[in-house]
């Protein structure tokens, strides 16, 4: 599975390792990652392409966005990775 901009991935390495990411842009092997806490739009990680793991699909207003160069909020950034990983706790209880 390829990742791209506005695909949430997990960390796979680092001391963030665990940690869901939003892709914000890609630059050959390297991806530009946030969070919107500790790793804001203005302050992007960049980190190897090989250092992450798609976190799975999903579809979001937040990803739509982002993939047309619209305007998103470090806040709105939280809420749909907070979104994401609810979803994906309900499934894995199910």
């Amino acid at each position: 599975m390829t990742t791209g901009i506005g695909d949430v991935v997990r960390s796979t390495a680092g001391h963030d390792r665990g940690q869901l990411l939003l892709v914000l842009r890609e630059e050959g092997d390297f991806l530009w990652l946030v969070d919107g806490k500790s790793r804001d739009m203005e302050a992007p990680k960049k980190k190897r392409r090989k250092h992450v793991a798609p976190a799975g699909p999903w579809t979001h207003p937040v990803r739509d966005r982002l993939r047309s160069g619209g305007p998103v909020l470090d806040s709105e950034i939280r809420r749909a990775l907070a979104a994401f990983q609810n979803r994906s706790h309900e499934t894995k209880e199910v």
